[in-house]
């Protein structure tokens, strides 16, 4: 068959949909199990969704188990579906409730073609098929998409358009680069003037050959629209959300799928999130009703989980969606649709009282450029990356994520992290930030230009060597730390200051290096001789750390490396758009406004490891009370009340914040400034 054309006779009303609250509906079913959706009922389903108050439900035409769930006369259609077209049912269904149903279809897992055509699979380096390892023993074979598996899979996507031509949108799933050992993969890899026998090249070749099906699968369905008029939604997923930026021409959004328990952990989605809204602010996250991941459909969440999940993406300014698994009969379990009815009508609420509000950012975080193409590995929370995301939020600071070169015309204050070079680009690129008003936090030091480090920080670097491991005394006056010699995890460097520059620290060396014939003590040689290096510098708008510290607060959680973090920022940051006492460090504020009023999204849920697996869980909010919380404010406002439930606020008003207390046992509240 050929490739269905894009469908451009009715042009797209509007920008296309993105949804505030969905369901991503699992049903990968295997063709032994028979029959298929034979308990399935449209009344109940539609009543479901409509009782979750969700305004999208992505639905099955394509399965890992390469199976096809509507009325078709290709071969690969479940076999025990018997005469039930179970997509069309399910999408009439819910379009009865004004419910948009993108169609999902599986990229590089499909059993059935794997089994049909083993030559399609792809090879790993003993030239033997590849599998996912699931669980301990093999899983899904991985496709090569060299091979012509991808005219296969684009036959199957004309197909669905033909039974479809007013499909909602398109998810395609399982789009990760494999590389592979094939003789068409190895001849791709040629033909781009690389060597299939180098591992860097191979993976050039497999991000180039994953762009080249993206485009071509996207044209196939782009410039279409839904059933109610509205552009067409088309999303690639398993792809590295931190190479967005390339690859923001293929998806009309970005889905940020992350399941905590499901090996993501809770670190991953508010550090992936904020990657992604800086280059694709129509975004959604993903998390999952199951208590582990995907598969494990006979488990449900901890509402509570469910609850913090959702909030983290909406305190963003996100949608969100829910995983789901229909069983094989096609019939819901009533006890997940309870279990997710209270977290859905709850965002809803939560959306509806913040529409029309903007997310108030005053920090980018400058993160080094990942390399590589595996998923898990570029996304993947750096040691950096996780240190400023807990002193950041400790702080209450708007914040999120960009790479070298990004616009910064929007942040207030820059941090940069360790292994972002500065050179001669990066060099300006800061002068015209600190030109315009703009203060910088650095955690660690790269070698620079002496001069612009006299100028900007304060400091001239020096030549003299560190020891291993070596310890910061803060200046307490200044830091707020007490007069101790903290161990540090590396080198500090050394440098001279300049006059003008404030010191909050200084380093202690110790009595020597630890070796096999010299030490002493059982971890590292103790503190010895006080020196007059700087640790810290704070030159006007720019404070220098000159070790990795918030590296080594993200591998170690020391407190005070997140205290003495904190001291540099307010030095440089004084008076922030929003600032909490008395807080709890796990409390997650997100300020949002609009010209006529500020709202904080207050956040307590603390994840902990319950079991002998490294799994956290959350199994209730943690209450907070006689909580601070101090919003920025030209004029002293009219009101401050609580939108979700009318209540009014006591506040005062000094020196330009508005300060008010607040209490909560619910794990989340609203508060409103006009």
């Amino acid at each position: 068959m050929r490739d269905a054309a894009p469908q451009s006779a009715v042009a797209a009303r509007e920008d296309p949909f993105l949804p505030r609250r969905s369901v991503h509906l699992d049903f990968h079913t295997s063709p032994l199990i028979q029959p298929v959706g034979n308990e399935f009922d449209a009344i109940e389903f539609a009543d479901r969704f409509e009782r979750l108050g969700v305004d999208s439900v992505t639905l099955f035409a394509k399965c890992h188990h390469g199976q096809l769930y509507y009325d078709t006369d290709r071969p690969e259609r479940h076999p025990g579906l018997g005469s039930r077209n179970l997509l069309r049912e399910q999408v009439e269904a819910l379009r009865t409730k004004g419910i948009r149903t993108p169609i999902y279809l599986s990229v590089l897992f499909d059993e059935h073609a794997a089994a049909m055509r083993p030559d399609w699979v792809a090879l790993d380096e003993r030239r033997e098929l590849l599998r996912v390892d699931s669980h301990g023993v093999p899983g899904w074979h991985i496709l090569d998409m060299t091979s012509p598996y991808r005219d296969y899979l684009a036959d199957q996507i004309t197909d669905v358009l033909e039974q479809f031509p007013d499909a909602d949108g398109f998810f395609y799933d399982i789009c990760f680069d494999q590389p592979g050992f094939s003789p068409s993969f190895r001849e791709a890899v040629r033909r781009l003037g690389l060597d299939p026998d180098k591992e860097a090249d191979r993976g050039r070749a497999a991000q180039a050959v994953s762009h080249d099906y993206m485009a071509r699968y996207r044209d196939m369905v782009a410039g279409g629209v839904g059933h109610d008029g509205r552009a067409r939604s088309i999303f690639f997923n398993s792809r590295p959300r931190l190479h967005l930026a390339a690859e923001k021409e293929f998806c009309t959004h970005d889905e940020v799928e992350a399941l905590p328990t499901g090996g993501w952990g809770y670190a991953y989605a508010p550090y992936v999130a904020r990657n992604v809204l800086p280059v694709q602010p129509r975004a959604l996250g993903m998390m999952g009703r199951f208590f582990g991941s995907w598969g494990d459909s006979a488990s449900i969440h901890p509402e509570a989980a469910l609850m913090y999940e959702a909030m983290q993406m909406v305190s963003l300014g996100m949608g969100i969606c829910i995983g789901d698994s229909l069983p094989a009969s096609g019939r819901s379990h009533e006890a997940v649709t309870a279990r997710l009815q209270g977290p859905f009508r709850y965002v809803e609420k939560v959306q509806d009282a913040t529409k029309g509000y903007d997310r108030v950012v005053e920090v980018g975080v400058v993160r080094p450029v990942p390399t590589g193409t595996d998923v898990h590995q570029v996304d993947a929370p750096t040691a950096g990356g996780l240190g400023a995301l807990r002193v950041l939020g400790e702080m209450g600071l708007g914040f999120e994520f960009v790479a070298p070169g990004a616009d910064w015309q929007r942040y207030a204050a820059i941090v940069v992290l360790s292994g972002v070079r500065l050179d001669a680009e990066m060099r300006a690129t800061l002068d015209e930030f600190l030109a315009a008003g703009g203060s910088v936090l650095f955690s660690g030091v790269e070698q620079s230009d002496d001069d612009w480090s006299s100028k900007n920080q304060g400091l001239t670097l020096s030549d003299a060597e560190g020891f291993a491991r070596e310890f910061f005394r803060p200046i307490l006056a200044l830091s707020g730390l007490p007069d101790f010699d903290f161990v540090t995890p590396s080198t500090i460097r050394r440098a001279t200051v300049a006059e003008g520059a404030q010191v909050l620290a200084t380093v202690t060396e110790p009595f020597f290096d630890r070796t096999a014939s010299t030490f002493s003590g059982h971890e590292y040689t103790p503190a010895g001789t006080a020196t007059d290096y700087p640790a810290v510098v704070v030159n006007g708008k720019v404070a220098t750390v000159l070790f990795p510290l918030l590296e080594a607060y993200g591998e170690l959680g020391v407190p005070e490396y997140s205290h003495l973090a904190v001291a540099a920022l307010r030095a440089i940051l004084p008076t922030p758009a929003v600032r909490v006492k008395n807080a709890p460090s796990h409390l997650e504020v997100a300020l949002h406004a609009t010209q006529e009023s500020k709202l904080v999204h207050l956040i307590s849920f603390l994840p902990a490891r319950r079991s002998m697996s490294e799994i956290e869980t959350v199994r209730e909010p943690v209450p907070v009370i006689d909580l601070t919380v101090c919003v920025r404010s030209e004029t002293r406002p009219t009101s401050v009340k609580r939108p979700l439930d009318g209540g009014e606020v006591a506040f005062t008003f000094v020196d330009g914040y508005v300060e008010f207390d607040v209490s909560f046992s619910s794990g989340h509240t609203l508060v409103v400034v006009d």
